[in-house]
């Protein structure tokens, strides 16, 4: 009977985000690290074009274009779009209609 008791909580617990809703003024610099990490020594732009409060996800998410250094002395422009927190970011090489999909749901 006691762990019936204890399971409500844990739910609730487990279900907590880990981390508090970032200001809108730190998306942009969150989105830069999302994108440093994903894309790493390439990484050469960042161009974020629009930062909107989520309206399904907890958060905000972002879109716009970064740059990244090719393989020899051409560089590469790509689509993106991440939600903060979470952190993480899709490019258009995940999927251009994935990408799409999520540029057309938020109006990038």
């Amino acid at each position: 009977m006691k762990i019936l008791a204890i399971a409500p909580a844990l739910l609730i617990l487990t279900s907590a985000p880990g981390e508090p809703l970032p200001e809108q003024r730190d998306v942009a610099a969150r989105v830069d690290a999302a994108l440093a990490r994903r894309l790493g020594d390439t990484l050469v732009a960042v161009d974020v074009e629009k930062v909107a409060p989520s309206t399904e996800l907890p958060g905000f998410v972002a879109c716009g274009r970064v740059t990244e250094n090719e393989q020899g002395d051409g560089r590469r422009s790509e689509r993106f779009f991440a939600v903060v927190p979470g952190n993480f970011a899709i490019l258009d090489r995940d999927g251009e209609s994935l990408l799409e999909g999520y540029w057309k749901r938020y109006g990038c």
